[in-house]
C-alpha cells in the first residue's frame, strides 16, 4: 500500500497530464492507496469552493484509512530526536506521515525531498 502525500494529490489535481496524475490513477485503479488524517485535511483545505470540497471529501473517504496511536506519536518523537542528532529538522506533520508509513509498512509517494532523510521510510518511485 502507498500513502500519497498532499504534494502529489495537489499536483495530480492541478495538472491532469502530469506523471503524478498518471501514477496516482494507476495506484487508485489497483486499490493501492491508503489515506491518513493529516493528508486528508491538507488536501481538503485547498478546495476552491463547497462543491469541490464535497467531491474531494467523498472521493477520499472511500480510501482505506490508517490513524495514529500513542505509539505512533512516540515514533514521531523518536524520529525527530534522531534527525536532530544528525543536525536535521523536519516538521511534526511530515514526521507523523513518515511514522505512519513506516509503522504500517507502507510506501510514501511524495514530491518533497526531505522525506529521503527519514531512516527506514520506503519511498514510492512509480511516478518518476
Amino acid at each position: 500500500m502507498v500513502i500519497v502525500d498532499s504534494s502529489v494529490w495537489i499536483q495530480a489535481f492541478r495538472v491532469s497530464d502530469s506523471p503524478e496524475h498518471h501514477a496516482l490513477q494507476r495506484l487508485l485503479e489497483q486499490e493501492e492507496v491508503v489515506m491518513v488524517g493529516i493528508i486528508l485535511a491538507e488536501v481538503l483545505q485547498g478546495s476552491r469552493n463547497p462543491s469541490e470540497f464535497e467531491e474531494i471529501r467523498l472521493r477520499l473517504s472511500e480510501l482505506p484509512y490508517v490513524s495514529e496511536s500513542k505509539d505512533t506519536w512516540t515514533h514521531v518523537g523518536a524520529l525527530s530526536y534522531q534527525l536532530r542528532q544528525d543536525g536535521l529538522t523536519m516538521g511534526l506533520v511530515d514526521l507523523l506521515i513518515a511514522a505512519l508509513a513506516t509503522e504500517h509498512r507502507h510506501q510514501l509517494y511524495t514530491l518533497d525531498q526531505h522525506f529521503q532523510r527519514v531512516p527506514g521510510l520506503k519511498l514510492y518511485q512509480g511516478g518518476i
